[in-house]
């Protein structure tokens, strides 16, 4: 099987990451890949995968992401599903490609399922579970200004549609597990509350912390960007455009059994006097967060909010997620521990280990 060029964004991030260690473990031609990266720091380190590397600025250097995404027959969009203009450039460059080789070119975005999150405390809870094969695109349009990756998914499918490109959106839910990738293998949601935990002195959950949120483990995430890959090589069926989306899901869990599993572990440890789970609001969640762009709106649908999916299409290409929930709840209280460590500079993190190794060789 040949291999279509790939640049990757988001390589030394944790779903990106785990991507590239996903290609790579099931014999993708490294030299085919490309990954735009931030620092010549992770950039040693991704080149001794035999993968190329792309220095950008960030983001908002478009001109090099537009071009870098011309000379790629697949862009792959691991670093952030918020910024509309890097997305679109990746989108444009593939379209200059498409223009010029009359060959087609493929976007594959990554999304999530905070767009379907409510707000059970300021609003109104919606219980309702959403399937791939519904008509995401419809309802995210009809949306798209009041949440950004909302916006994101519609502008990319648009740019995709007016410039030729072929577009899929994955929606991972609340993603979970150690990442295999080169730099960050930590995901984000989860290791969050168990931080603000740690700076509570209390384990605490937003709300009531009856949000229900639908979870998958990272190995199982990085999968499904293989799966596309490859059935794009072999010029298999997918869907792409406006039902083009994808979700990956393995069971559920609700916030607060999130919350209740950070006080066992911490108590037991001695991190926490007690294993009583403290109740915040959405403002207090979002002071104490002290992200600038990550207000109290934003703050209850990523922690507290209903955010249910079924992966109906992703399953019907070949997807099938290989662990199931049943360990999540034990893999947060593992979390917990190494966090711990980490903060208290008993164990080095994952990331200084390889900048350690990398400076030694």
């Amino acid at each position: 099987m040949s291999s279509p060029s790939i640049l990757l964004t988001g390589a030394s991030g944790y779903i990106g990451g785990a991507v590239l260690a996903q290609l790579l473990s099931s014999g993708y031609d490294a030299s085919k890949i490309s990954a735009l990266v931030r620092s010549r720091e992770h950039a040693q380190i991704i080149q001794k995968l035999g993968v190329n590397t792309v220095l950008f600025e960030g983001l908002h250097d478009i001109e090099v992401i537009k071009k870098a995404a011309s000379n790629n027959d697949i862009a792959i969009s691991c670093a952030s599903a918020m910024d509309l203009p890097s997305c679109i450039a990746l989108v444009e460059g593939l379209g200059d490609r498409k223009a010029k080789s009359n060959k087609n070119a493929y976007y594959i975005h990554t999304s999530g399922t905070s767009n379907f999150g409510d707000h059970p405390y300021t609003g109104t809870p919606n219980l309702e579970v959403r399937s791939d094969k519904d008509d995401i695109f419809s309802w995210e349009k009809e949306h798209a200004e009041t949440w950004i990756i909302r916006k994101v998914d519609v502008a990319i499918t648009e740019a995709g549609v007016r410039l030729g490109v072929k577009t899929a959106i994955v929606n991972p839910p609340l993603i979970y597990g150690t990442g295999a990738g080169p730099i960050n293998q930590r995901s984000l949601q989860v290791p969050t509350l168990i931080k603000m935990s740690l700076g509570f002195e209390q384990p605490i959950v937003l709300g009531e912390g009856s949000g229900i949120w639908t979870v998958v483990h990272i190995a199982d995430v990085a999968r499904m960007y293989n799966l596309l890959a490859r059935r794009i090589a072999d010029g298999q069926s997918v869907d792409f455009g406006q039902q083009g989306y994808h979700f990956l899901e393995a069971g559920e869990v609700a916030w607060l059994d999130i919350s209740k599993a950070i006080a066992r572990s911490g108590h037991a440890q001695g991190l926490f006097q007690t294993a009583e789970v403290k109740k915040v609001s959405p403002d207090e969640f979002a002071s104490a967060l002290s992200i600038p762009f990550l207000n109290a709106h934003m703050v209850e649908v990523i922690w507290g909010s209903n955010s249910r999916i079924k992966g109906v299409k992703s399953r019907e290409i070949g997807w099938q997620p290989d662990i199931t929930a049943a360990g999540f709840l034990a893999s947060v209280e593992d979390e917990v521990r190494i966090i711990y460590q980490e903060q208290a500079g008993q164990i080095e993190s994952s990331t200084e280990r390889l900048f350690r190794g990398a400076s030694s060789q």
